[in-house]
């Protein structure tokens, strides 16, 4: 059993459990936690609703609160229970099971990356405007009403796309890139998170092959972020904006989801360039407005010396 455990298709030559099999073994968890949590959940409040008679199964009776949280209670519970356990298991793999500082996986304080997140958060906004406008006038969309409606469901949605941002970045670039790091090859380190990233849309409604490209090319240029800063503040504000501007302010769906936004656009025909029902992810213009993104990335970190492989910052080319 010891020489299978140490055979080298499981361990490296520094004897360190290998990178693939480390995310493999934190993805599967995160799905069987992530199925079971749920239906207990579930299994748990449709109890609940039968006891308060909410719910009758003889007469098949449904009250409004239950179909209520059915409808709309229930996915973002499921959403935002989905989201702790993304943050909560690579958190306690990284810190606890390999022992290593939660820093390396570009979880700076805050207060020290501000500013990262800040400019993160006004990229993400001008980008997802920049193609909202693109849409509105030559992609096939248009505003249902410009007069703005604001309900508790709009607040809810706000604290969701927090906790996704978080989620899915302390994931896909925290952990999975800190984790790669040992292979010491930065394109490898930023595309094969990028890539699961992507196909973990792949469930989503109404996704196409275009739009789960796009999730890539999104990815490589978080990955990029966090391979020229440092942290991951500048993708968790990007992130965060992108998702709430999308579907809160411009009412446009987000990943093929039916957000309530504070205005509604609607897709008048399905195109290239508006990404159809999947939202703008699936559009091409997406595809050129975050190309350019890598340009405006390269020129804000222009005078990092940070070397992303070693975890140091290059004190030899700052000295020359």
């Amino acid at each position: 059993m010891n020489k299978l455990w140490n055979n080298l298709i499981i361990k490296n030559k520094d004897k360190k459990v290998r990178s693939g099999w480390i995310i493999i073994a934190v993805m599967a968890t995160f799905y069987i936690l992530e199925y079971y949590s749920g239906f207990i959940l579930i299994e748990v409040l449709r109890k609940i609703l039968i006891a308060t008679g909410d719910i009758n199964q003889k007469t098949n009776y449904f009250s409004e609160y239950a179909n209520w949280l059915n409808d709309v209670g229930l996915p973002i519970i499921l959403q935002i229970l989905t989201d702790a356990l993304m943050i909560i298991i690579p958190i306690i793999t990284w810190r606890f099971i390999m022992k290593n500082p939660i820093s390396e996986m570009g979880l700076h304080s805050f207060k020290v990356k501000k500013k990262d997140s800040y400019v993160g958060m006004l990229l993400g906004i001008f980008n997802c405007t920049v193609i909202f406008i693109i849409t509105i006038t030559v992609g096939g969309g248009h505003v249902v009403s410009w007069v703005p409606k604001i309900s508790s469901l709009t607040v809810s949605w706000i604290v969701v796309f927090v906790v996704v941002a978080f989620a899915e970045e302390i994931l896909n670039r925290g952990f999975f890139m800190a984790v790669l790091r040992r292979c010491k090859n930065v394109y490898f380190i930023m595309i094969v998170p990028s890539v699961i990233f992507g196909l973990i849309y792949i469930w989503n409604p109404d996704v196409t092959f275009l739009s789960v490209v796009n999730i890539i090319i999104i990815g490589i240029l978080f990955s990029y972020m966090f391979i020229k800063s440092s942290n991951i503040w500048m993708c968790i504000g990007y992130h965060f904006t992108w998702n709430v501007f999308q579907g809160i302010i411009y009412g446009m769906p987000v990943s093929g989801l039916q957000v309530p936004g504070i205005i509604t656009t609607q897709i008048n025909h399905s195109n290239l360039l508006n990404g159809g029902m999947f939202g703008i992810e699936g559009g091409i213009s997406t595809t050129f407005v975050n190309m350019l993104s890598f340009i405006f990335v390269w020129y804000y970190y222009r005078d990092s010396k940070y070397d992303f492989v070693s975890n140091k910052v290059n004190v030899h080319n700052i000295k020359n």
